[in-house]
C-alpha cells in the first residue's frame, strides 16, 4: 500500500508542477498596451532557408514574401530589410500591404558584391520613392570588422549623392556611433541597435528598458542630435542565459510591450527585430539567434503584441512525458521488500528526475539544430535514461553497485548490473568534461545542460557516495580532475555569479571533480608534469595566435584596408579554415591514429593539434580529439616514454 501511495503522490506532485509552470506562471493579457508597432525588421527565408544558401540556387518565394508581409500589416506599417540582391520583389509587395520600407544593402569588405547590393539600391529606391522611408547602408559592418569605417564613409557619401530626396543611415550597435561618429557627416539620421540581452555588460529584463532609455539618452547627448533611429531592439524568446538576462517567451512579451510604451511616451522611432524567428541564425549565434521573431518560423503567433503569454505553452505533453516515465520505474518496485526510508527516497528521486528528464527533452527541443548536435542529444539522453534505471534499481535493491575499475571491465568484459554504473559514470563525465571545455572557451553561444546532468551528479553521489577513494583511478582520471577544475574556474569567470545556469553547471563540475579527485588520490600529479608542461605549452601558443594575431583589431583594420599582405592571407587562412572546422578535422584524424600509433612525437603532434583546434574554434570537435589524446598518453608505457 505505502508503495502505491507514494507513486501517486509522485504523479500528483508531477501534474501540479507542470501545471503551475506552464498554466500558473502566466503573462496576462496587455493588450490595450499599443496598436501598431513603428516597423519591424523582415528577413523573407522560410524556416529550412537561410541567406547563405542564395549563392547556392536559392530564390526567395514571392508567394512566402507575399503572405508574411500580409501578416505583417496587421501589425506594422514598416518592414527593415537588409539585403537588396535576391529580393528585388520586396517593394512591390510591400505596396500592395500599404507598408513603407527601411530599405537596407548589406556591405562588407568583398567589393564585387558590395558594389551589386549598392547599385540595386539605388534602383530600388530610385523607383520606390514612395514606399520607401530612408535606406539603409550597412548593417553592423563596423562591429564586424567587415570593412573600415573609410571605405563604409566612401559608400555612404556615393548613395547620398545618388539618392538626393531619400534619406540615407548606416546602422550600427550603439557603441560603434560613438567610436567613429564621423559617420554621422554622410547620415540624415543616426541608427543604433540597442540590444540589452547583447550587451557586453547583459541586462536583466527589469532593468532593460532603464538601460535602453539611458542609452539612448547618452548617444544623444554625445552625438548632440536627436533625430535619431533605434534600428534594432528587442528580446529573444528562447535560449541561453547571459549572467541574468533570461531569454523566455514572457520576458520577450514583458520587453516588447514596455518599450514600445516607453517609446510612444518619448516619441522615439524604432524598430523591433524581428518579424518571424530565422532558424538559420543558431549556426552562427547558437539557440538564442533563432528566436528573436515576434512570430515563429512556422508564422505563428507568439502572443508577444497580446493575449495571455506561458514559457511553457506545451506543458501538458511535457507532464505526460514525467508521467510515463514515474509510471514506468515504478514498476521496479514490484517484488521489492523496501524499507520506508528507502521507498520515499526512490519516489523523490523518481518525481524529480522524471521532471528534469522532461526539461532536458525540451531545451533540446530547442537547441539542437544540426546533425551532430542530433547524435549528442540522443547519446545524453540515453546515457542518462540507464543511470536513471539504475539508481532507481540499487535504491529498490537497497544496495550499491560493486566498485570495479573500467579497465578490469573494459579487458574481462565484465559487463552486469553491478558494472554499468561504472561504465556509465565515464560516458557522463566525459560528457560534462567536453561540455565544460566548450563552455571554457566558446560559451558565448552553448547552452547549459544542466537538467540532464544534475541527474548524473545526483546519481553518482548516491551510487558511490562514501566510496571515491576506493575507484582506483589512474593517470588519466587524474589529469581530467585538473582539466576539468581549470575549465570550470575559466567558465565561471566568463559568466560570473548571476547566472544561475552557470552556477548549477559549475556545481555539478564540481561534483565530478571531487569524484576525480578522491578516486585517483593514489596517482601522482609528478608522472603528468610533462603531459601538463606541454598542454600548457600549446595552449600558450594558442591563446596568443588567436587573441594576439586573429582577432587582433589593429590587424584586422589594417587588412581592411589592404589584404593583399603575406600578414592578411596567413591571418585570413587561418580564420576561414577554423570557420570551415579544417582544424577540428585534423585533429580528431590524427587523434584517432594514435590509438594506434604509440609514438612520442606523433602523440604530441596529436596533443598539440587538438589543443589548436579547440583555441581555432573547433572546440567541440577539438575537445574530443583531446580526450582521446591524453587516453593514449596517459598509458603507462606512454607515460614512461613521455617521461624518460
Amino acid at each position: 500500500m505505502k508503495k502505491i501511495t507514494l507513486t501517486l503522490a509522485s504523479l500528483v506532485a508531477v501534474v501540479l508542477f507542470w501545471y503551475i509552470l506552464g498554466a500558473g506562471f502566466v503573462l496576462k493579457d496587455n493588450s490595450s498596451s499599443f496598436s501598431k508597432l513603428q516597423c519591424v525588421s523582415y528577413a523573407p527565408f522560410g524556416k529550412d532557408d537561410s541567406p547563405f544558401m542564395m549563392d547556392k540556387g536559392l530564390v526567395i518565394s514571392e508567394d512566402l514574401v507575399r503572405k508574411d508581409l500580409q501578416l505583417l500589416a496587421k501589425y506594422t506599417d514598416c518592414i527593415r530589410t537588409y539585403s537588396t540582391v535576391g529580393l528585388e520583389m520586396i517593394p512591390k509587395i510591400a505596396r500592395e500591404n500599404n507598408l513603407k520600407m527601411l530599405m537596407g544593402a548589406w556591405v562588407n569588405g568583398d567589393e564585387k558584391p558590395t558594389r551589386l547590393e549598392i547599385d540595386t539600391l539605388i534602383k530600388l529606391a530610385t523607383e520606390n520613392k514612395d514606399i520607401v522611408k530612408a535606406v539603409i547602408v550597412g548593417n553592423e559592418a563596423l562591429l564586424r570588422g567587415d570593412l573600415s569605417d573609410i571605405k563604409l564613409y566612401e559608400y555612404l557619401k556615393e548613395v547620398k549623392a545618388a539618392l538626393p530626396d531619400t534619406q540615407v543611415t548606416y546602422a550600427d550597435v550603439w557603441e560603434y556611433w560613438l567610436k567613429y561618429p564621423k559617420i554621422k557627416e554622410v547620415t540624415d539620421f543616426v541608427t543604433i541597435h540597442i540590444l540589452p540581452y547583447w550587451e557586453d555588460d547583459p541586462m536583466e529584463i527589469t532593468a532593460a528598458i532603464k538601460h535602453l532609455a539611458n542609452v539612448r539618452q547618452e548617444v544623444e547627448g554625445i552625438l548632440k542630435t536627436s533625430n535619431i533611429l533605434i534600428g534594432e531592439t528587442g528580446w529573444p524568446s528562447e535560449g541561453r542565459m547571459r549572467e541574468d538576462a533570461l531569454p523566455s517567451k514572457t520576458n520577450q512579451a514583458i520587453f516588447v510591450r514596455e518599450f514600445v510604451k516607453l517609446a510612444q511616451e518619448k516619441n522615439w522611432n524604432y524598430n523591433i527585430i524581428e518579424a518571424f524567428d530565422q532558424p538559420w541564425k543558431r549556426v552562427s549565434e547558437g539557440a538564442v539567434g533563432g528566436f528573436w521573431g515576434l512570430f515563429d518560423k512556422d508564422r505563428a503567433d507568439k502572443n508577444v503584441f497580446a493575449g495571455d503569454v506561458s514559457d511553457f505553452p506545451n506543458y501538458k505533453y511535457l507532464g505526460f512525458g514525467s508521467l510515463l516515465l514515474i509510471f514506468v520505474f515504478s514498476f521496479l518496485l514490484k517484488n521489492s521488500n523496501i524499507s520506508t526510508k528507502k521507498l520515499v527516497l526512490f519516489s523523490s528521486i523518481n518525481t524529480i528526475f522524471a521532471v528534469l528528464y522532461m526539461l532536458q527533452m525540451e531545451q533540446f527541443n530547442v537547441t539542437v539544430r544540426s546533425s551532430g548536435e542530433v547524435v549528442w542529444a540522443t547519446l545524453v539522453l540515453l546515457t542518462n535514461l540507464a543511470i536513471y534505471y539504475f539508481v532507481l534499481l540499487n535504491i529498490a535493491k537497497e544496495s550499491k553497485p560493486k566498485i570495479v575499475s573500467i579497465r578490469e571491465i573494459l579487458t574481462n568484459k565484465l559487463f552486469n548490473t553491478d558494472t554499468l554504473p561504472m561504465v556509465l559514470f565515464y560516458s557522463s563525465f566525459i560528457f560534462i568534461l567536453i561540455s565544460t571545455i566548450i563552455l571554457a572557451f566558446e560559451g558565448r553561444y552553448r547552452n547549459f545542460e544542466v537538467y540532464i546532468f544534475a541527474i548524473s551528479a545526483i546519481s553518482f553521489v548516491l551510487l558511490y557516495g562514501g566510496r571515491f577513494a576506493n575507484m582506483e583511478f589512474k593517470a588519466f582520471e587524474k589529469l581530467s580532475f585538473l582539466v576539468l577544475l581549470l575549465t570550470a574556474i575559466i567558465s565561471f569567470y566568463h559568466e560570473g555569479s548571476l547566472n544561475i545556469f552557470s552556477n548549477i553547471w559549475i556545481i555539478i563540475a564540481l561534483i565530478f571533480t571531487f569524484i576525480l579527485y578522491q578516486g585517483s588520490k593514489n596517482s601522482s600529479f609528478s608522472e603528468l608534469k610533462n603531459i601538463i608542461k606541454y598542454i600548457a605549452i600549446f595552449f600558450i601558443f594558442s591563446v596568443s595566435l588567436r587573441y594576439g594575431f586573429i582577432a587582433d583589431k589593429d590587424i584586422i583594420a589594417q587588412c581592411h584596408l589592404n589584404d593583399a599582405t603575406l600578414l592578411c592571407g596567413v591571418k585570413n587562412a587561418i580564420g576561414y579554415w577554423g570557420y570551415i572546422g579544417v582544424f577540428g578535422i585534423i585533429a580528431i584524424c590524427i587523434a584517432i591514429l594514435s590509438l594506434f600509433i604509440n609514438n612520442k612525437k606523433f602523440l604530441l603532434v596529436s596533443l598539440f593539434a587538438s589543443v589548436f583546434s579547440i583555441m581555432m574554434f573547433n572546440t567541440y570537435v577539438g575537445s574530443i580529439a583531446f580526450i582521446l589524446t591524453i587516453i593514449v598518453l596517459c598509458k603507462e608505457e606512454n607515460l614512461k616514454a613521455l617521461n624518460s
